[in-house]
């Protein structure tokens, strides 16, 4: 563990987070209730920068590629409030009822829930969008980033979360467990086609399993 003048970056986030922390009850039930039953949601550093970054950019429209229990998209109407167009996907049904249930329980108008796989549901897809947030299958972002090419609107900013897949990508491919090697590779895969992009820039965030933010020239 690395440590700035013997405080530790665990008790350095630890302080961040604390003094970071805002009530707000319909986000802190939703994260009480995915702790609980091991529910994966954005980690707080995430929220906390997305936070940041929803209030200076302001999309209008977003879409979101993973919605589980719908807590990233709640979360992202209650900092835009009515200002915003949220269409989330989930291939899972029953998370798909219980984010319908979570949007419907909190009387939330702009966020639309739709159920199936995203490979078939993006080129189908009408409208176009400021902001993509892809927090999905690992060894679908490659493909999910190049379906939402031609659904992005001038200067749109996307963000994947959970880059590193557990750390994972910032190990040498020996050290990988066999049944984690295909997903390694394809995640290797899908970030050495982002360096080789010329029309796009980007920055790998340590916040998180690794937060790729990724923006258009």
């Amino acid at each position: 563990m690395y440590k700035i003048n013997d405080v530790t970056y665990e008790q350095i986030f630890e302080y961040i987070d604390e003094f970071n922390k805002k009530e707000n009850k319909i986000i802190d039930e939703l994260r009480v209730f995915a702790e609980q039953n091991n529910i994966p949601i954005i980690k707080k550093d995430v929220e906390n920068f997305l936070k940041t970054f929803l209030n200076i950019t302001k999309p209008k429209k977003i879409l979101e590629l993973g919605c589980a229990i719908g807590y990233s998209s709640i979360f992202m109407s209650s900092v835009l409030n009515d200002d915003v167009h949220i269409d989330t996907l989930e291939i899972n049904e029953n998370m798909y009822n219980t984010a319908s249930e979570n949007i419907k329980k909190f009387s939330l108008t702009n966020i639309n829930v739709i159920l199936g796989n995203a490979s078939d549901i993006i080129p189908s897809l009408d409208q176009k969008y400021d902001f993509v947030f892809i927090d999905a299958s690992k060894s679908h972002y490659d493909e999910f980033f190049s379906l939402i090419l031609n659904k992005l609107e001038k200067n749109a900013i996307v963000i994947c979360d959970n880059t590193l897949f557990k750390g994972y990508l910032c190990m040498d491919r020996s050290g990988i467990p066999k049944r984690q090697k295909t997903i390694y590779d394809k995640m290797t895969r899908f970030l050495e086609n982002i360096k080789k992009n010329k029309d796009i820039s980007y920055n790998m965030l340590p916040l998180g399993d690794g937060l790729l933010v990724i923006y258009f020239k």
